[in-house]
């Protein structure tokens, strides 16, 4: 048996649910059960996944809270024998109750139709829809940034000056080198940062998809021919479904003092 302890925003539940994907193909004998708090999901806008992507958790089960309640009474007391807490690797093979938040490409379905967006055309708003049409009839390039929480007092001391803007001109200035004219798509949680600091002309800047609306950003940004993201699971996801990507730049530094994780295909680029 294993319970999977669910929680985090979009980006962090799609990796979560990409470790679900493997144990269930390569363990398909095992019973595997989740786990939701409340309070993991307080941050952002509850179970997003399974309202924006063809995907199901697995069951909840009574018995598999109790499970739960014991094995972190046991990890008060110093036994973490049944618990695996690592977000890079499936450290204890032997847990029974496990964090699904791994960041390694190594759980990660190789098949490129692993996970499916539930929006269609029809759904969007005609805002959405002329960007969207931008987007197809062009070669696109979306730039993500993130600002927002990043510079809130509990996450500073990780995540302040890990993206830079000498970053956003270096792979700006590469994606324009390698195919020229481009047609840049800004997406941000500051986007008049954005505005004032980016070096590109005529960019479009998406600034409605806000709140719980917001992983239409991600949709768009999965549907553009190259990607410039920031050190943010969201922007990684919309770099990783949707269209193949022909040219995918990701910052050097992902956190201040940890190294990057283990996420991204050999073939990106980084600055």
């Amino acid at each position: 048996m294993k319970i999977l302890y669910f929680g985090g925003g979009l980006g962090n539940q799609i990796f979560e649910f990409a470790f679900y994907s493997y144990l269930k193909k390569h363990f398909p004998s095992e019973h595997i059960y989740s786990f939701f708090r409340k309070g993991c999901f307080s941050e952002h806008y509850g179970l997003e996944l399974t309202k924006w992507f063809e995907a199901e958790f697995p069951q909840e089960k009574w018995y598999a809270k109790v499970i739960v309640l014991i094995i972190y009474l046991l990890k008060k007391i110093g036994t973490e024998r049944f618990l695996d807490r690592s977000t890079t690797a499936w450290s204890n093979k032997k847990a029974v109750v496990i964090h699904p938040l791994k960041y390694s490409r190594t759980f990660v379905p190789k098949e490129s139709d692993w996970l499916k967006w539930k929006i269609k055309d029809d759904d969007l708003s005609d805002q959405n829809i002329q960007i969207l049409n931008k987007i197809r009839s062009s070669h696109s390039c979306f730039i993500h940034v993130r600002k927002g929480d990043y510079l809130s007092p509990k996450y500073r001391s990780r995540f302040e000056g890990t993206c830079p803007l000498s970053y956003y001109d270096k792979a700006i200035a590469k994606v324009k080198e390698t195919y020229g004219s481009v047609n840049f798509f800004v997406f941000s949680d500051d986007i008049e940062w954005a505005r004032k600091n980016l070096p590109v002309e005529k960019a479009s800047f998406i600034n409605w998809n806000i709140g719980d609306k917001s992983p239409l950003d991600m949709y768009l940004m999965s549907q553009c021919e190259s990607a410039i993201i920031a050190n943010s699971t969201f922007g990684f996801w919309g770099a990783c479904l949707g269209k193949k990507k022909k040219l995918c730049i990701y910052p050097t530094k992902w956190f201040n003092g940890e190294p990057a994780p283990d996420i991204f295909s050999k073939e990106w680029m980084t600055y």
